[in-house]
This record gives C-alpha cells, sequence and structure tokens, in this order.
C-alpha cells in the first residue's frame, strides 16, 4: 500500500507524476517522482485546464508536490475522514507541477484507452 501524494488516500498503487525538487536538483537533475490517486490527478487536470497561462496566479505560497515557494493555484482535494466522509481541502500547486500532471493525466488516459482496446479484442488478430 501507498498513500496518494496530495490526499493521503492508501491505495495498493498510485499515478507516478515527476516533479523537481530545487533543493534536490543536483542530486536528482531528472526529478522524483509523487504519487497520485486518479481522483486528484482529474482534479489537477482540472485545475491545469482552467488556469490562464497569460496571467499570474496572485496566490503565493508553497507548492505541496515539488516544495517551490512561489506561485501557486489551488488544487481541489477529496481527502478522506472517517468522521465527515470526504471532506474537500484546496491545496497549492505550482505551475510546473501542474504541466508535469497534465502529462501524466494524457499519458495515464492513453494507456486506459489502449488497455481496455486489447480486453475487448480490438488488437488480436483475425483467426480464420
Amino acid at each position: 500500500m501507498t498513500d496518494c501524494d496530495l490526499c493521503g488516500r492508501a491505495l495498493p498503487n498510485v499515478i507516478p507524476v515527476r516533479v523537481f525538487r530545487s533543493r534536490l536538483k543536483f542530486a536528482y537533475p531528472e526529478g522524483i517522482w509523487k504519487g497520485l490517486c486518479e481522483t486528484c490527478l482529474d482534479s489537477a487536470q482540472k485545475t491545469y485546464l482552467s488556469i490562464n497561462k497569460d496571467e499570474l496566479s496572485c496566490r503565493r505560497n508553497k507548492c505541496v508536490l515539488c516544495g517551490k515557494k512561489g506561485r501557486v493555484y489551488p488544487v481541489e482535494v477529496q481527502i478522506p475522514d472517517f468522521s465527515k466522509g470526504i471532506v474537500i481541502k484546496k491545496v497549492n500547486v505550482c505551475t510546473k507541477c501542474l504541466d508535469s500532471t497534465n502529462e501524466t493525466y494524457i499519458r495515464f488516459k492513453r494507456e486506459q484507452i489502449m488497455g481496455s482496446a486489447c480486453e475487448h479484442g480490438h488488437e488480436h488478430g483475425h483467426e480464420y
């Protein structure tokens, strides 16, 4: 079991997203991996699509994925709570991490489509 790095939900597997931590850029120049659940990945994609690239965010805080301080955007996450069910909370994510989650989202959805095509036999040869 592993935990989602945004909402903390424990899952058997998470979707890896590459982030670049500024403090670790010399040790890990290719970035490090953070794990997101599908719900958080969808929410980050929704935020990515809603922001205007020409307009800077007026929120200044620390990104929860890479730790960089600067301009961030709120991503809505659903945090499981035993007493309340699900609590909706907004976490701060920077533009660079949102770009990375967008790339991961596209790759993940493409893999899902290819996987479902294989399950339905669309890629198998016809036997005569």
